[in-house]
């Protein structure tokens, strides 16, 4: 059944700024033409049921389309039968009902996952059981969850799965569609951009974080909307049905939850569409039209603008009606667009289109009927609409009589009327009215001249004003809300409240908007009301909304919407009726003036030409003070033209601070006294001169003066801080006078901070800062600034005994903080220190003065202002700490005290940073172990400091612990944060954690799932990222258990534990998908680490909480499912199959429950059973792998790799998929097109390292299922793969496109501008995991977050290092690709030579390929680290490869050139063998050796005979006519016995005399191998000259002679190797007759006779194959018996003597040989006297028996020949071995041939190997083994050469 995306889900991923800007599939699916129609329909009533649409049903639900199955996935009969009962009950189409139907179907396992009993208990809030504030909060959040309430004990199976709880959740559903349908719509309109009418200039300053996809939307469909008018009509609808009641279910016992739900929805989706009519009110951009206004205001009027609505429960009044007040009020207002109705009036346009509901005569007298009710009933809701009202007639009645004293005028001048216009043209009225004006004259057919001439104003005018009232209607209506509604009030109280999450864009574009349209009503209203404090604080309202001052940095320059601020400093009515008064009265009510300052101040839209406040000038500079004259100051007179009295002018100088504050209140006392014991302050700043003229405003005593006067109000409030400094601070003062309160004191310090924090973002910052700064100090003492004034302010505020009463001072303390954090922007020099001696950490061994103020005020009142400052200053030190460690690393130069160019990086100790960071973290530990006890007046604050301090942990441990920044602690980049990170460790990540701070996490975690499942967005906004943090926080702890060391900490206990919780969380919100599969990843990984048994996914979850679990991932193809979490499901599963999970895994890998499994019955499936397995889904998706994204493709591919790899019985239900082969195996096929077109620049390669990872893949998956095939003896499989490889056979063996020069560049770069910093610092951790693309070696957010502060990381158009660092990475990521494509290839390689080892066509394919890895190996430009893995590993294949091609004997061309290419392999790499051996390229070398022996192997492979050291024969003993090499191969033969062979035998021996740990007794063995094998090849005879000059100038002969007389010495366990190794290699050496005489003539058997090696076989009894050490014994028959054959051979009879000789001086080994077949019957002897081996047979000694017999033989037939053979018969001696005695007892043997099997004793493994192969019943030689039958086949040809049976 194709799955539906639900509206609840389309406005989450909407609302979720970062994936709206990524996520294409949102995008695709919201723009769809079907989407669009329904967004435009939302508020049309749904159509009732029709025949169409039920016919359209049926089809849909047709057997032709759904197969009907009570046993599958879904019963298609219950799905008919409920969309037919919903449609009924909802009055909705079939078709509308049945997508609700699918909805409910699809989330059956998430309702049911979250009706399913815990394994264990979730622990209860840590805080007290009764006084906390936060309990009922989270009761009633429960009571609004998404799905229905059940009570506790009805939650069964059976009502889980009954009719009844289905019906009631389609029921639910049905209501949640509805109402997110709407609020989707609403989001999109409250996106739409509209160009502002303010501040057009403005816009290119403004940086939309808005997608503009989104933004085009909400405008299409607002242009193509059915219109307000139906929005109205809908609230009608909602509620008339309040009224009647909720009909669902009736007389059911849920009835009283049904209803509860119902009235919620429709309560909360009147809500929602008046906020879509309040957005849609706001876009548009001409006046309303007379219907819409009319309905509006004419419901207003039936429901007394819902003043008086109660809803049927008394639960949901609070807060939805009072949204529904708010919303009511605002568009009221809204529609009557009072700036567009009073331009109107004077409209230079086209009257008709613009004038609206202006025109309508009926409506605007109903409008003003309706606005007197509402006034005479001092309704609040409609006192904003009644004083815009009132405003609109007046200005109607002000061109009214306008236009009659102008037509008055004409008929005076002129005589007649003239209603059209002026005689000279000009438009005497208005061009609104014209029009309408002659259309009514026209109509009227009779009347007199002065009805005619009454213009459309009088008329309008007229029946507007008909309504009966007391006075004048205007007025009356204008003071009805003024002084009956406190229409100020009500603005105030609008502007600051929200209707959507402050903290989203949604939220502040609507709240924006509404403070737009309040802002409007505030400056027409001016002309009504006079400067005073509630217009003021109405205006500050407006103005600051409900930001404040941490909401600055993320609130600001982030919306195309001018803000209030910037209309009020371009509007000169509001500068001049309210900032010019405030001004003029500063500083004696002071109070106005700076929260005027400070709420034109933070907002960055309104700002100069350099990026200062645009208020800044008026702060620098001013031409008037207003202040008090003391009654005891008389030195002033009046102006003798002042008929009034009121201007004076002072005779003597004036000194603000000293005389005037004689007689105010204790605090100008105070400041007076601390004024006049600062003479330093310069006299222009604190005295006004004689004969300033000032203007008295209050006559009485004493006298209050404005004086004109230029001033500095911001260096005044600098003084004023200083005096604050050192006096006692009033509080609880309601004087705006009051210039040294505590509120006084904390609005200087915020307006400082917010001066301070505005020009941040400007290039110019610190410059603009430091400006603001030197202006506050002018009037301070010389070595006193405004920072040191404030700090101490600071300390001496947190040195006063804090009572829970002292509210105001707990401002000035959060001011500070805000202070500190704004500075630490500009001046973090001045920050540090400040902090470091500071008493707020607890500096000089005192008590932190942070808890003390936490412990005795803000736990006690419940209010964390202080705290949330402190959270907030901390977050800002470690920015710094961070942003600014690479820079601080640089050289230090001195700076001025307020200079900008060092600041960062000069006058900051690292120990002091270290200890404030550190006694801040411990602090913040505190806080966050203990807050689960303490009481909240606010529920958000504590939501937001558990967020905000999740995340610094988060982000000190990834900073830390994420790079690889050196081992040195006092080196790193953050050796200044480590001290705090270790508190976080020992916390976090350790086996004994705080078990309190472990259990609020998971409280944490079940709180936002329980918000999350709430429909109300007040609930949900707040706690999500707790809930995120949370869970990034527990991640990342557990990432650093596995970097650290650590097998299991408390927190991996407790998150075990707690597994089903987790579970809950991912199916309760989309936000937490990602961080719950991650988290859940990382614990099954880390349980993998452990030797003990791993945790149990699946026992901790429990059965139907993991069946359920399975089938909410299993939808991953979700139309709207993220693709990240996508790839992060397929991630965890992938670890799930491959990290001992077995239980868990083959329900994953089956769909089948593992108890199911065991017991292997067949369950009757009760309708859950809703998918297949995870793994068939994967094999489905990737049967369309051309459709999928890469990084979803790619993952799927790892998921059925690791499945495949970890249970190989998955490779049949692979088998069982065909189309997922034909499908990976087609796309392989073309792959190279696609990586082409996509790497034409390594830096620009998009997504062709995912391409290529997927290629690497899927070769894998084919390397497996290869296996598989040849395991079940299916050998057509391989075939048909091969031809589809020639891209991966082309591209995986060659070098990786690394980009030299542009990572040569980028460090070399990196490190000249970065000094004490190279780029490898940050090079990426285990912390987190690989992930190709732009951090997959360096990690880019991390180096983002070191040095996004720098300009040249950024660059002037991102070509900065950042952009740099991202190729890098992506070049990293496209070798990575090609590395891991190359071993994909080798495990299919070496399968396919498995299967096709005999095939031509794919043996000429690996001699190719193995050349190419070869060649690859000699030309690379990868770093020496990669290229050593890569090399070894491509070698290794080379050999695997050639091996099996060599065992095929494979005759082609190809292979026999795989020699040339190897030389030249080694000959690159390894130019003195010593030396190559004796580094870290041994291992490398080593293989390249083994290759060239296997390709010297690959020329006489067919034509070699057995090697004399096996078969004891010599290889002149061939007869076979071999073909002679090409001159190019023996050549090269010559080079390699020069180069590799004699020379590097020497060096070999020389290095193992010197040191002999890092050389092994297989190098020299390969060296005899290659010389074997050389020497083998056809024409190197011819060479003799070459070959005898090659080994005489190594001397060779003489090292391995030398290295035999060692050998002794080196034996390792008394295991002389080294003698078998020395006599092996003479004995190859020997093979070659040109080499024999010389080894003769050098005298090397005497060398070897007198070797103490050699001695040891001179004893009496002799060595036998059974005498320790056994190598003894092979040294004599592998080795030297095989050598006296070869020189005998070579040298002929002139040797004869010599070599009896030789073979006399070992008597004893003789009389051994010649006893060694003595025959003992059935029992062995146990004589000493008799050989050790006597009783058995071996093949070693049958080898020695058959090697004498040829010396022996040879030597009598020279000794016959005497002197014809050029010898004295005498000198050849008869040597010591009896041949009849052991040719009778062969014969003996032979004969009893049931005893000779038992006696056959194996000596090597190959030998082991054929005694355990049976020969078979048919088998001619009657042998029961491969061993025996060899034996016997050895002892005839011995028989032979013995000279036969004599039988």
């Amino acid at each position: 059944m194709p799955r539906r995306a639900s509206w609840r889900a389309t406005y989450i991923g909407l609302a979720e700024l970062k994936r709206a800007c990524t996520d294409e599939t949102l995008e695709r699916y919201l723009t769809d033409s079907h989407t669009l129609e329904l967004l435009r329909s939302t508020l049309l009533l749904a159509s009732p049921p029709t025949t169409q649409t039920k016919s359209t049903f049926e089809t849909k639900t047709s057997a032709i389309n759904v197969v009907p199955s009570t046993q599958g996935h879904f019963d298609i009969k219950q799905i008919q039968n409920d969309t037919l009962w919903l449609s009924a009950k909802a009055t909705i189409d079939e078709v509308t009902a049945l997508r609700i139907v699918i909805l409910e179907w699809q989330s059956r396992p998430a309702f049911r996952l979250q009706k399913c009993s815990s394994p264990s208990s979730i622990p209860s809030f840590g805080g007290p059981s009764n006084g906390s504030s936060f309990q009922p909060v989270f009761s009633a959040v429960c009571s609004t969850s998404g799905f229905p309430q059940l009570p506790d004990e009805a939650i069964t199976a059976e009502t889980i799965n009954s009719e009844e709880t289905r019906r009631k959740r389609l029921f639910s559903i049905y209501l949640e569609e509805r109402l997110y349908k709407i609020r989707t719509l609403n989001h999109l309109f409250c996106n739409a951009y509209r160009a502002p009418e303010h501040g057009e200039s403005n816009i290119d300053q403004l940086s939309s974080r808005i997608p503009h996809w989104v933004e085009e939307m909400g405008c299409d469909i607002l242009n193509t909307w059915c219109g307000p008018t139906v929005a109205i009509e809908v609230l009608k609808y909602r509620i008339k049905d309040l009224e009647e009641g909720c009909q669902w279910f009736s007389g059911d016992d849920m009835q009283d939850s049904i209803a509860v739900e119902w009235c919620r929805n429709q309560i909360l989706e009147m809500v929602s569409t008046l906020n879509v009519l309040l957005n849609v009110l706001a876009l548009q951009d001409r006046l309303p039209s007379a219907d819409l206004v009319r309905q509006w205001f004419n419901l207003m009027n039936d429901y007394g603008f819902f003043e008086e609505f109660q809803p049927p429960l008394q639960d949901l009044y609070d807060p939805h009606v009072l949204d529904l007040h708010s919303l009511c009020s605002l568009i009221s207002l809204a529609v009557l667009k009072l700036p567009m109705a009073l331009e109107a009036f004077k409209s230079n346009g086209s009257a008709k289109d613009e004038a609206g509901y202006l025109l309508d005569v009926n409506t605007c007298s109903e409008i003003t009927e309706i606005m007197i009710n509402a006034a005479s009933d001092c309704s609040q809701v409609a006192s904003p609409a009644v004083l815009a009202w009132s405003l609109i007639l007046q200005r109607l009645r002000e061109q009214s009589i306008a236009a009659q004293d102008e037509r008055e005028h004409r008929l005076s001048a002129h005589g007649a009327p003239n209603i059209e216009g002026s005689p000279d043209g000009e438009n005497l009225e208005q061009p609104l009215f014209k029009n309408s004006a002659s259309l009514l004259r026209r109509g009227s057919s009779a009347g007199s001249d002065t009805q005619q001439q009454q213009s459309f104003l009088e008329q309008l005018l007229d029946r507007a004003m008909s309504v009966s009232v007391d006075g004048d209607a205007v007025a009356y209506l204008a003071r009805a809300a003024v002084d009956g509604s406190h229409v100020l009030s009500v603005i105030a109280t609008l502007s600051i409240c929200c209707f959507a999450p402050s903290d989203s864009i949604q939220g502040v574009q609507s709240n924006l908007r509404i403070r737009r349209i309040l802002m409007d009503l505030v400056g027409d209203v001016l002309g009504l009301i006079d400067y005073q404090p509630e217009l003021v604080a109405t205006t500050l309202a407006v103005l600051n909304g409900n930001e404040n001052y941490w909401s600055l940095p993320h609130h600001t320059c982030d919306f195309r919407m001018i803000k209030p601020a910037t209309i009020f400093m371009e509007d000169e009515i509001f500068m001049t009726k309210i900032f010019a008064v405030a001004l003029s009265r500063f500083p004696f009510e002071i109070l106005p003036f700076l929260r005027l300052c400070r709420a034109l101040a933070g907002s960055q839209t309104a700002l100069d030409g350099d990026g200062m406040p645009a208020i800044w000038p008026k702060l620098a500079a001013t031409d008037c003070l207003t202040c008090v004259l003391p009654s005891s100051f008389t030195s002033y007179q009046l102006l003798p033209d002042d008929e009034e009295s009121s201007i004076i002018s002072l005779t003597a100088d004036f000194d603000i601070f000293d005389h005037e504050h004689t007689t105010r209140s204790t605090s100008y006392k105070r400041l007076r006294h601390s004024g006049s014991s600062t003479s330093a302050h310069p006299m222009c700043l604190r005295q006004i001169p004689k004969g300033v003229i000032g203007r008295v405003l209050s006559e009485t005593k004493p006298l209050v003066v404005l004086w004109h006067h230029d001033f500095c109000p911001l260096a005044y409030l600098g003084m004023l801080l200083h005096s604050a400094a050192s006096v006692e601070l009033s509080f609880g003062s309601t004087q705006q006078s009051d210039i040294l309160s505590s509120e006084a004191i904390a609005e200087i310090i915020d307006l400082l901070s917010v001066l301070l924090l505005t020009p941040i973002r400007s290039t110019s910052a610190s410059a603009m800062a430091h400006k603001i700064l030197e202006t506050a100090s002018e009037g301070l003492d010389f070595g006193e600034d405004i920072v040191s004034v404030i700090f101490d302010i600071f300390e001496k505020e947190l040195g006063r005994h804090l009572k829970t009463s002292e509210e105001a001072h707990l401002n000035v303390l959060t001011c500070c903080t805000q202070f500190a954090e704004a500075l630490l922007h500009v001046m973090p020099d001045r920050v540090w220190p400040f902090l470091g001696r500071s008493s707020l950490l607890g500096a000089k061994d005192c008590d932190n003065r942070l808890g003390v103020v936490l412990a005795s005020a803000e736990v006690v009142m419940g209010k964390y202002d202080f705290l949330l400052g402190c959270i907030h200053l901390f977050e800002s030190l470690l920015d710094d700490a961070i942003s600014h460690a690479v820079i601080r690393k640089s050289p230090t130069k001195s700076v001025a005290r307020f200079a900008a160019s060092q600041s960062h990086s000069t006058g900051i100790s690292q120990v002091v940073m270290k200890k404030v960071l550190l006694n801040f973290q411990r602090i913040m530990l505190d806080v966050y172990q203990s807050i689960s006890t303490w009481n909240f007046v606010l529920i958000e604050q504590r939501i937001q400091i558990n967020t905000r301090l999740s995340g610094s942990f988060n982000r000190l441990l990834t900073c830390c612990f994420g790079i690889e920044d050196g081992p040195d602690i006092n080196q790193k980049l953050t050796v200044s944060l480590m001290p705090a990170v270790e508190q976080i460790v020992k916390i976090f990540v350790s086996c004994v954690g705080a078990e309190n701070t472990l259990i609020y996490m998971i409280q944490m975690i079940q709180e936002g799932v329980t918000e999350a499942l709430s429909s109300e967005p007040r609930c949900t906004v707040y706690g999500l990222q707790q809930t995120v943090e949370v869970l990034r926080l527990a991640t990342t702890s557990l990432r650093l258990n596995t970097f650290v060391g650590l097998k299991r900490s408390a927190l991996e206990e407790k998150m075990w534990k707690h597994v089903f919780l987790l579970a809950r969380c991912y199916t309760s919100h989309p936000l937490f998908r990602q961080p719950v599969i991650e988290l859940l990843t990382v614990l099954v990984l880390n349980a993998d680490v452990s030797d003990d048994q791993p945790a149990s996914l699946l026992g901790h979850m429990g059965e139907d909480a993991a069946s359920q679990f399975l089938e909410v991932l299993a939808v991953v193809d979700d139309p709207l499912c993220d693709r990240d979490v996508s790839v992060a499901i397929w991630k965890l599963l992938s670890a799930v199959v491959s990290k001992r999970q077995q239980w868990f895994a083959i329900w994953v890998l089956t769909g089948k429950a593992p108890r199911k499994l065991i017991k292997t019955k067949i369950v009757e499936p009760d309708g859950r059973d809703r998918s297949n397995s995870m793994f068939g889904v994967a094999l489905d998706r990737l049967s369309n792998i051309g459709r999928l994204h890469a990084r979803n493709a790619l993952a799927l591919l790892e998921f059925v790799a690791s499945a495949a790899d970890s249970w190989p019985w998955t490779l049949a239900i692979v088998e069982q998929q065909p189309h997922f082969l034909t499908s990976i195996t087609e796309y392989i096929s073309q792959v190279e097109t696609v990586t082409n077109t996509t790497q034409n620049r390594s830096g620009q390669i998009g997504l062709g390292y995912y391409k290529l990872q997927m290629t690497s893949s899927i070769t894998e998956i084919l390397a497996m299922y290869t296996h598989y095939t040849r395991q079940i003896s299916n050998t057509s499989y391989a075939k048909e793969l091969l031809p589809n490889l020639s891209y991966v056979v082309t591209v995986a063996v060659l070098p990786p496109e690394y980009n030299a020069s542009l990572h040569s560049n980028l460090r070399q770069n990196f490190e000249a501008r970065y000094e004490n910093c190279g780029l490898t610092a940050f090079k990426r951790t285990s912390l987190k995991e690989p992930s190709l693309g732009e951090s997959f070696y360096y990690d880019h957010e991390i180096a983002n977050q070191f040095l996004h502060m720098d300009p040249s990381w950024n660059g002037q158009d991102r070509d900065g290092f950042a952009a740099e660092l991202a190729l890098a990475n992506v070049n990293f990521s496209v070798v990575e690709a090609r590395i891991n494509l190359f071993h994909s290839w080798k495990l299919l390689a070496v399968e396919l030579s498995k299967s096709l080892g005999t095939d031509s066509d794919y043996q000429k394919t690996m001699a190719e390929v193995t050349m190419d890895c070869l060649r690859a190996n000699t030309k690379t430009t990868l770093p020496q680290t990669v290229f050593k893995r890569l090399a070894q590993s491509r070698a290794d294949l080379a050999f695997t490869l050639l091996q099996s091609l060599i065992q095929e004997q494979s005759s082609r061309t190809e292979v026999e050139n795989v020699l040339f290419t190897a030389w030249d392999a080694l000959r690159i790499h390894a130019v003195d063998l010593a030396i190559t051996l004796d580094s870290d390229q041994a291992s490398y070398c080593r293989t390249l050796l083994k290759i060239l022996c296997l390709s010297l192997q690959a020329h006489t492979s067919s034509r070699t005979v057995p090697s004399s050291a096996e078969g004891g024969t010599s290889q002149t003993d061939s007869t076979q006519k071999r073909p002679t090499a090409s001159d190019l191969t023996l050549n090269t033969v010559l080079e390699i016995l020069r180069v590799v062979v004699s020379n590097g035998f020497r060096s070999l021996t020389t290095l193992l005399h010197d040191s002999h740990e890092r050389i092994f007794p297989d190098d020299f063995a390969l060296l005899a191998a290659i010389l074997r094998h050389s020497l083998r090849i056809p024409g190197l005879e011819r060479h003799n000259t070459a070959l005898l000059s090659t080994f005489a100038d190594a001397q060779t002969s003489r090292y391995a002679s030398t290295l035999l007389s060692w050998s002794d010495q080196l034996a390792t366990k008394r295991d002389p190797i080294y003698g078998e190794i020395s006599v092996n290699f003479l004995l190859e050496m020997s093979s070659m007759p040109t080499l024999a005489e010389a080894l003769a003539v050098e005298g090397i058997l005497n060398h070897i006779s007198n070797t103490n090696l050699i001695k040891h076989l001179r004893t009496n009894k002799g060595m036998g194959p059974f005498d320790q050490p056994v190598r003894l014994y092979n040294i004599w028959v592998r080795g030297i018996l095989p050598l006296l054959l070869n020189l005998l051979h070579a040298v002929g009879a002139s040797m004869a003597a010599e070599i009896s000789a030789t073979l006399n001086q070992f008597p004893g080994q003789l009389r051994r040989a010649s006893a060694t077949f003595i025959y003992y019957g059935t029992v062995p002897v146990t004589n000493d006297s008799e050989p050790s081996s006597a009783g058995y047979i071996t093949l070693s000694m049958i080898s020695e028996a058959q090697t004498l017999a040829i010396i022996s033989k040879m030597l009598d037939t020279y000794r016959d020949a005497g002197p014809s053979a050029g010898v004295m018969s005498s000198d050849i001696m008869e040597i010591l071995w009896d041949r009849s005695r052991v040719k009778e007892d062969v014969q003996t043997w032979l004969q009893t041939r049931s005893v000779l099997g038992e006696r056959i004793v194996p000596t090597r493994a190959r030998e082991e190997g054929w005694a355990r192969l049976r020969t078979g019943e048919n088998s001619a030689s009657r042998s029961v083994n491969k061993l025996e039958e060899k034996v016997v086949e050895d002892l005839e040809q011995l028989l032979i050469l013995l000279g036969g049976n004599d039988d």
